[in-house]
C-alpha cells in the first residue's frame, strides 16, 4: 500500500464523525444528520477508512450478504458510500482504498463484490466490471385495470423483515442477480424517512403468496405510490397485486418500482404501458476465482473441461492457469500449466453474473478464445438477464 495512507477498520466517534462529515460532502442528499442512522444500520464494524498522517481523508462502507447466480446464493460484499474529501482527491487514495478493502475480502473468502459505480474508471481499475442492471419503471394507475380479488390480503400495521424473508427469498431464488439481504438491506426497505411505510400480504396465514411494501409521496403536486418491495410466486397473486395498487386510483397519479429490464408481472396488464424512467448498471469483482467458479452451479447437462488464463494485477492469487471441471451443476477449479481461453479479471465478471456472452466479450477484445471454447462458455456461463432491485 501507499506509504501516504493508512487503511484501518472506524474505531472511534472521532473518526466516526470525521467519516460522516466527508461523506455528507461528497453525496448529494447524505446530510450529516442522517449520518448516525446510516452507520448504526451498516453497523460500525462493516466501515473502513483511509488515514493520512492520522487524518481521516475518506472511508466506504461494507454490506456482507449473498447474491443469487443460477439460484444459488454466492457470498457478496456490498461497497457503498466511497468518498475521498476532495482535498485529497487526485493522489490515487480511492485507488488505495478499494484496493486495501478487495484484499481484505479476499483474506476473508468473500468470493464476490458488487457495487454501483459513481465513475466507472476508478472501479474497471481495481477489477470491477458491469454485471447487471437496475431499472425504475412507472406506471399511470389510470392504465391499471386488474380487478382480481381471490386472494384475501392482510394489512400490517407494525411491518418487520422477519415477516417477508421466507417469501423475499423465494422469489429472489428465481432471479438472476437479486440480493441475498443482510438485515442493513432490510432496515433500508423499511425506513420511513420520505413518509409512511405501508405493508400488505397476499394469501391466506398459512398460505403466504406475496406482499407489497409501499410509501405514498407527493411528486411535483401529485401523489406517486412508491414500491419499496413486492413479491409474488404466483399469477394469482400477480393478479391481486395489480389490484391492490389499481385501487389507489382515485387519490394515486403514478405508480413505481425498481427491477429488471423487464417485469414479468406486467404480463398480467392488458396494456403494456410502463416505462422505464431510469437506470443504473452495477458492477461486479470477482475477489476469489477459485471460490466464485466453484460455488456457482451450472447446467445440469453439461458436462466439459475449461482451461481459463486469468489475469488480475490486484489480487496475485487469481493471476494463473486454472481448469473449470464441470459435472453433475458443479465445478471443480485446479491449476493447469497451459490455457486456451484468456480473459482479465473484469470481463471474467461480466461472464460470470451472464450480463455479456463470451461471445460479445470475444467480439470486443476482451476475451481470446476459438468457436470451439466460445460455444462452450456460451453453454456453461448462460443465465437470465441479471437484475437487482435493490440500491444501496
Amino acid at each position: 500500500m501507499n506509504s501516504k495512507f493508512t487503511y484501518k477498520p472506524l474505531e472511534t466517534s472521532q473518526e466516526a464523525k470525521a467519516l460522516g462529515t466527508i461523506l455528507g460532502q461528497c453525496f448529494t442528499g447524505f446530510p450529516e444528520d442522517k449520518w448516525e442512522k446510516y452507520h448504526e444500520n451498516i453497523g460500525v464494524d462493516n466501515f473502513r477508512i483511509l488515514c493520512q498522517d492520522k487524518t481521516v481523508i475518506g472511508g466506504l462502507a461494507i454490506y456482507v450478504m449473498g447474491q443469487y447466480f443460477g439460484g444459488e446464493s454466492i457470498p457478496m460484499a456490498g461497497i457503498a458510500a466511497v468518498g475521498i474529501a476532495p482535498e485529497y482527491r487526485g493522489k490515487k487514495a480511492a485507488t488505495a482504498l478499494m484496493s486495501e478493502v478487495l484484499k481484505e475480502l479476499y483474506s476473508k473468502n468473500i468470493p464476490l463484490s458488487t457495487l454501483y459505480p459513481a465513475t466507472q474508471q476508478l472501479y474497471r481499475g481495481v477489477g470491477y466490471d458491469q454485471g447487471g442492471i437496475h431499472c425504475q419503471w412507472e406506471i399511470p394507475l389510470s392504465h391499471l385495470s386488474v380487478n382480481n380479488r381471490v386472494l384475501p390480503i392482510e394489512k400490517i400495521e407494525d411491518p418487520q423483515p422477519d415477516e417477508f424473508q421466507e417469501l423475499y427469498q423465494q422469489q429472489a431464488k428465481r432471479n438472476n442477480g437479486y440480493l441475498d439481504r443482510s438485515l442493513s438491506i432490510w432496515k433500508n426497505i423499511f425506513n420511513n424517512d420520505k413518509g409512511k411505510i405501508y405493508a400488505y400480504l397476499i394469501g391466506e396465514k398459512d398460505n403466504r403468496q406475496g406482499y407489497l411494501i409501499y410509501q405514498q409521496v407527493v411528486v411535483n403536486g401529485q401523489v406517486y405510490l412508491k414500491v419499496k418491495d413486492w413479491v409474488a410466486l404466483n399469477s394469482l397473486a400477480m393478479q391481486r397485486l395489480w389490484t391492490l395498487i389499481s385501487d389507489h386510483r382515485s387519490q394515486v397519479s403514478k405508480c413505481q418500482w425498481k427491477g429488471s429490464f423487464y417485469d414479468s408481472k406486467m404480463l398480467l396488464l392488458p396494456e403494456q404501458t410502463g416505462k422505464i424512467i431510469d437506470h443504473d448498471i452495477w458492477f461486479t469483482r470477482i475477489i476469489d476465482v477459485v471460490k466464485a467458479l466453484e460455488m456457482r452451479p451450472y447446467p445440469s447437462q453439461i458436462e466439459t473441461e475449461l482451461n481459463f488464463a486469468i489475469d488480475d494485477p490486484l489480487i496475485s492469487q487469481n493471476c494463473s492457469n486454472f481448469q473449470l471441471q464441470i459435472s453433475g451443476e458443479k465445478g471443480k477449479v485446479t491449476k493447469v500449466e497451459k490455457a486456451d481461453i484468456k480473459v482479465n479479471i473484469q470481463s471474467l465478471a461480466s461472464l460470470y453474473t451472464g450480463f455479456l456472452t463470451a461471445k460479445q466479450l470475444h467480439y470486443c477484445g476482451k476475451l481470446e478464445a476459438n468457436d470451439i471454447h466460445l460455444d462452450s462458455l456460451e453453454q456453461v456461463f448462460g443465465l437470465p438477464s441479471p437484475s437487482l432491485p435493490d440500491f444501496f
